[in-house]
């Protein structure tokens, strides 16, 4: 089992659409990574979410931050935690990251995070599947020889 620690606000802004979302609506925003991050990490994974700020709804690893930043709260639970080689860290931030490796903890950005949760979105893994497509006969017909075509019009003439 790994526990995953998510820079919430971070990763929130590493995705277009929930960026817009949060400046609209900050509790949906937020509500709509967790609901997406949990739909694709397996199961047996504890996933820890901090965002900044107070918020409008509580879970058992769900935290606000309140009056201080995020990031001191992940920093503290880094510090905390007892098996640093079953942490893995998301964030951007470089004083986040800093201490996880020296910790020991699994790092990893937030835009590489996206990369794996949105990698099977498609049903090609959203790679063009026509590159992979061998085709038996040339895409155009070959030229017909002007010999070809007098002997086509003796016989359909």
């Amino acid at each position: 089992m790994k526990t995953i620690i998510i820079d919430g606000n971070n990763l929130i802004h590493k995705i277009p659409v929930l960026k817009s979302l949060f400046l609209k609506d900050k509790t949906s925003s937020q509500r709509s990574l967790i609901e997406k991050v949990k739909s694709k990490v397996p199961r047996n994974d504890r996933v820890i979410f901090v965002f900044d700020g107070y918020g409008d709804f509580t879970g058992t690893d769900i935290h606000f931050s309140g009056s201080d930043s995020a990031d001191l709260i992940i920093k503290k639970k880094i510090e905390n935690f007892t098996n640093h080689r079953s942490l893995k860290v998301v964030s951007s931030d470089n004083e986040i990251k800093g201490l996880a490796i020296i910790c020991g903890c699994d790092v990893q950005n937030s835009e590489d995070f996206l990369d794996m949760l949105y990698k099977n979105e498609s049903p090609t893994g959203n790679k063009n599947i026509n590159q992979n497509f061998i085709y038996d006969e040339p895409e155009k017909p070959e030229r017909l020889k002007k010999k070809d075509i007098e002997e086509f019009k003796k016989l359909f003439s």
